[in-house]
């Protein structure tokens, strides 16, 4: 069921990453915070909407994408990106594109263009790599989901891998999660009321979320 209201959302996500030499070392690990600020709005009649603003020691990103039925179990989706990465002093305007098919029978078909159009802001002079993911998705009765998803299709980037998960939903307060992206990855998250509770592990990666929707 889609918004009736509109919603507004706050995330920190924290990362802490600890590699073997450190740890031997008795150096402490790493951490990055991300600072993330979302506005969604239901459809009025021109696609439901989404306002999301990132900030981060390597990244700051305005995004604002909107998504409506086309016909059918068909879905599409557009976003308009800026792009500022402080590391590299680039900047960019992008755009991804989405299309969703489902539901047959539990089952979903989609697929993501990512940067399928760009423009270079300022002095930038590297170019954003155009990226097509394909996933599918099936829904596990009332339970979860389980996703495959592949990450750069055509391998036009020489990234091409496959990526697997799974999610179940034990209580209503509770999601178990377990996946595959160039090694193990699992996770866990807690809902109370408009608070999100989040902890998830990755190659020697522990993200820990907080989210508040209001």
């Amino acid at each position: 069921m889609g918004l009736k209201t509109p919603e507004f959302g706050f995330q920190l996500r924290i990362v802490s990453q600890e590699s073997g030499e450190e740890a031997e070392a008795g150096e402490p690990a790493t951490y990055s915070r991300q600072y993330h600020l979302l506005y969604a709005e239901p459809d009025y009649g021109t696609g439901a909407g989404l306002l999301h603003f990132i900030y981060s020691d390597s990244l700051r990103q305005i995004t604002y994408a909107v998504a409506d039925d086309l016909a059918g179990r068909v879905n599409a989706g557009l976003s308009l990106k800026y792009i500022n990465i402080p590391g590299e002093e680039s900047k960019y305007v992008s755009t991804d594109l989405g299309l969703q098919v489902g539901d047959f029978y539990l089952f979903r078909l989609g697929v993501l263009v990512e940067n399928f159009w760009h423009l270079k802001v300022g002095e930038t002079e590297a170019a954003l790599p155009t990226n097509v993911v394909l996933g599918a998705a099936v829904r596990l009765g009332e339970f979860g989901t389980a996703a495959v998803d592949v990450n750069d299709v055509l391998n036009a980037n020489s990234a091409r891998k496959l990526m697997l998960g799974v999610e179940i939903k034990p209580f209503r307060f509770l999601t178990l999660r377990a996946g595959w992206d160039e090694g193990w990855t699992a996770g866990a998250g807690f809902v109370y009321r408009q608070i999100k509770l989040g902890y998830d592990w990755a190659q020697g990666q522990h993200h820990l979320s907080f989210r508040w929707q209001f």
